[in-house]
């Protein structure tokens, strides 16, 4: 027979799961109004901004500096967008937006923050699968050279979102208007990406700027997996990976140090 150790740790990881599950629904029906069918809208936001990129992209520079398909190329720079500023915009807001929920004792920050980032990351992936889709049903070979490097890239893409997530959930706990100082910061940085022209073509001092930017190693890790022999001179997948994981520890730290005003303010 189970021990009763064992047996406890069992429901509370039940409990936790079980609240986890209905954060969850609860976010689904609430993000854009009372309806399950207003989850919708947070699929078709991200998907319509992600057409747009690669449409007006690849309609505007017909041939790209690599490869043939202009669509691949720009659609290899944007999916760290996707993958990167949505969902970590979004968890940032997780203990903000759900404050009231603390009034209930069963509810812990770890819930509210797993239950934001798995909708997101859900809600991430279903974009990516539709909007690969179609480019398939257009004739797009979306199929990368090495889908083992291509999965790797999405993970660490995946890893950096949720750490600077996190950390920026903390962040906000103190200053509350941070959540646009974010947004601008990731614009700037997925701008200084390489999403649109070939590190090579840039200047030696713009290259060296660039190396700087975690999300400049996702587009060059995700494009390695469409490209031979891309991002051998720059990819640095160590710096992109340690930088996730500082700005992890950094958030699960700041959590632990401010976790009453996370409550309380």
């Amino acid at each position: 027979m189970p021990s009763a150790q064992s047996q406890t740790l069992a429901g509370i990881l039940r409990l936790r799961v079980n609240v986890i599950l209905a954060l969850i629904l609860r976010d689904m029906r609430t993000r854009f109004g009372r309806s399950h069918l207003g989850y919708l809208i947070a699929i078709g936001w991200p998907l319509a901004h992600l057409v747009s990129i690669v449409g007006v992209a690849a309609f505007i520079n017909k041939v790209m500096p690599l490869g043939t398909d202009p669509a691949i190329f720009v659609a290899t720079g944007a999916l760290p967008y996707i993958l990167c500023l949505y969902p970590a915009r979004m968890i940032g807001q997780a203990i903000v937006s759900n404050k009231p929920l603390f009034l209930f004792p069963i509810v812990t920050v770890f819930d509210v923050m797993a239950s934001r980032i798995l909708i997101e990351f859900i809600t991430a992936f279903i974009v990516v699968i539709i909007f690969g889709s179609g480019l398939y049903v257009l004739g797009v070979d979306i199929v990368p050279l090495d889908a083992t490097v291509a999965m790797s890239a999405i993970l660490a893409t995946v890893f950096f979102s949720i750490s600077v997530g996190v950390l920026s959930t903390v962040i906000t706990s103190i200053f509350p208007f941070w959540g646009i100082g974010f947004v601008v910061i990731m614009v700037l940085l997925y701008g200084f990406a390489g999403v649109f022209v070939l590190p090579t073509s840039l200047s030696q001092g713009m290259r060296e700027l660039m190396w700087y930017n975690p999300l400049f190693h996702c587009v060059e890790w995700i494009r390695s997996a469409y490209y031979e022999g891309y991002g051998d001179d720059m990819l640095s997948r160590s710096y992109l990976l340690w930088s996730a994981a500082t700005a992890l520890l950094l958030g699960l730290l700041g959590e632990r140090f401010v976790r009453g005003k996370l409550l309380l303010s």
